[in-house]
């Protein structure tokens, strides 16, 4: 099909499931459900992420193992790129999370760190208190400015650069715990002449409890004061109800990218429940979706470059804490992680928002687009309680490899089948559920180079044509490629037919993931792939994971003509 073309599945061609196998009729020319422009962009990504432990006694320091699962990119893992951490008002409590932000530095992709503080000193402040709020006194200035900068040579010296300091968790905020008052023209008053003190970090105003404008708006007013400065963060605590949760044009017009910093919402567990760790439980995942995911949709499309979770590890988060009350298991994945990792995992820091435009078909479906590392990343949410099968996904460039994975109630960041064919891409996504789907710029076809990473050579045995059916006039023969990384290509080629219908199996625990040049459904466990031609060549072609066997190849079972 040329990129001229432009292909759709008409609402009459929903998926059917034959046995457990799902399967797509023939494809009809339409107009896609979801059209990709890239030549129109917002934002830079900074990042998403979620908070260490802050109060010393909340919590044991992440394990290594978990902050790789929090970071990490791999299989299984969250990919967080922001680990928000606390600035003690007691210098003697700065080492206890630098071992869980060294792991997360040198084992995440461009992790950043932000360091927020909750109150300085209590000799520094007007009530001679670390709580109940109170105010810095305005003869330390310079004292909290040492304070500030001391903490960030501490971390730098321990191998942790402090990428973001904050000059106040919730200004806003004054309860009998760690906090400090402040209003928009003291933050400004400090950071206009104390700002340049702090070295090898970036500031940031505001982090107040509603992400209200007023606790940013005078630095980002003042011409020094905003050249001290390198962001403005909020929460998200009753944001919706004021207005906030909302594009900040004083904030973009000087070029701050804004972050949201905290949020922290778990109704759903009612009076020590342990519902917790029931990863399909409906409350928890109602919570999860229309609540939590939500915001970080609308916090896209407001045009804020980052979204920090609170607590990355608590029985409500991304991995479970063992508290046997609410059922999780210590370190392990909850299903509120799996959703968040839609988008920390696959949309990168460094990627741009990019528009898009949605047909009728396509309209329950919040969707936001990015742009980055010759790839292009769509999170999808689909908050209805109806699928939207086979969705025709348009972008500007050709397409040659897609990944696609989904959450739900009853899946966690599951891989799930993407047809390619040139600049389209179709997918199904199913009722309540978060999905991603990462597509790679470039020609349809396979690369026929080699590769350069970690290749692998295949065995010299190439597998035979099959026996034409009885009847039939079609055969099919495969040729698998190299494999590179985790995955590899396969392409067969058909003699006798330009109509056909191919059935081609792996052996577990290999997995197809991408299919393009005709129509195809997967098998359920992804291992057996029916491909139907388009009637535009004789040729078409699969991507594999290889999920540890590298040495087993593609088997055709069978080839029918027509």
């Amino acid at each position: 099909m040329k990129k001229s073309q432009i292909m759709v599945v008409a609402a009459a061609t929903a998926l059917v499931s034959v046995a457990g196998v799902l399967t797509a009729p023939p494809l009809l020319a339409a107009t896609p459900d979801i059209t990709v422009n890239t030549a129109s962009s917002y934002q830079t990504i900074d990042g998403f992420g979620a908070a260490t432990p802050i109060f010393n006694g909340s919590g044991s320091p992440w394990t290594t193992g978990e902050t790789q699962t929090l970071v990490g990119t791999g299989q299984g893992q969250l990919g967080l790129s922001i680990v928000r951490t606390v600035v003690s008002p007691v210098s003697s409590e700065w080492g206890l999370y630098a071992s869980s932000l060294q792991t997360a530095k040198s084992y995440g992709s461009d992790v950043k760190i932000l360091a927020s503080p909750w109150t300085a000193p209590a000799n520094f402040k007007t009530n001679n208190s670390r709580v109940n709020g109170g105010k810095l006194r305005t003869d330390y200035y310079d004292d909290y400015a040492t304070h500030l900068n001391n903490y960030v040579q501490y971390m730098k010296n321990q191998g942790v650069t402090i990428d973001v300091t904050s000059v106040q968790n919730e200004p806003d905020w004054h309860p009998d715990y760690d906090s400090m008052d402040w209003t928009g023209a003291e933050m400004r008053n400090f950071v206009r002449d104390q700002g340049t003190k702090i070295t090898d970090t970036r500031l940031m105003v505001g982090e107040s409890l509603r992400f209200a404008r007023q606790y940013s708006d005078p630095s980002l007013q003042d011409a020094t004061a905003r050249n001290n400065i390198g962001y403005v963060g909020g929460h998200l605590y009753d944001a919706e109800n004021s207005g906030n949760l909302s594009p900040y044009p004083l904030a973009a017009q000087y070029g701050k990218n804004q972050w949201m910093t905290e949020w922290n919402l778990h109704a759903a567990d009612g009076n020590g429940s342990n519902i917790w760790g029931n990863p399909s439980n409906t409350t928890v995942w109602n919570e999860t979706l229309d609540d939590i995911m939500r915001t970080v949709h609308r916090s896209m499309e407001s045009g804020w470059s980052a979204y920090v979770w609170w607590y990355g590890r608590r029985f409500y988060s991304f991995i479970g804490d063992g508290e046997s009350q609410y059922g999780t298991t210590k370190g392990a994945v909850l299903r509120r992680g799996n959703a968040f990792s839609q988008y920390s995992k696959y949309v990168r820091p460094g990627d741009k928002r990019v528009a898009l435009s949605k047909s009728s078909r396509a309209s329950s479906l919040e969707v936001t687009a990015y742009q980055g590392r010759g790839k292009v990343t769509l999170v999808i949410l689909n908050r209805s309680n109806s699928a939207v099968n086979n969705a025709v996904i348009q972008t500007p460039q050709s397409i040659s490899n897609a990944e696609y994975t989904v959450t739900s109630q009853n899946l966690g960041a599951a891989s799930q089948p993407a047809n390619l064919d040139d600049g389209q891409a179709t997918i199904s996504v199913p009722a309540r559920s978060i999905s991603t789907i990462t597509l790679t710029n470039g020609p349809t076809t396979p690369p026929t180079g080699q590769p350069t990473t970690n290749p692998t050579t295949p065995p010299s045995t190439t597998p035979p044509p099959t026996t034409p059916p009885a009847g039939g006039s079609c055969t099919a023969s495969v040729t698998p490629g190299t494999v590179w990384g985790d995955r590899y290509n396969t392409s067969v080629t058909v003699s006798g037919a330009n109509n056909f219908t191919v059935v081609v199996a792996v052996t577990a625990p290999q997995a197809i993931t991408t299919s393009w040049s005709g129509s195809a459904s997967l098998s359920s466990n992804n291992t057996v792939l029916t491909m139907r031609s388009n009637g535009s060549g004789n040729t078409f072609g699969f991507t594999t994971m290889t999920n540890g066997n590298t040495s087993a190849r593609p088997q055709i079972r069978s080839c029918t003509a027509g």
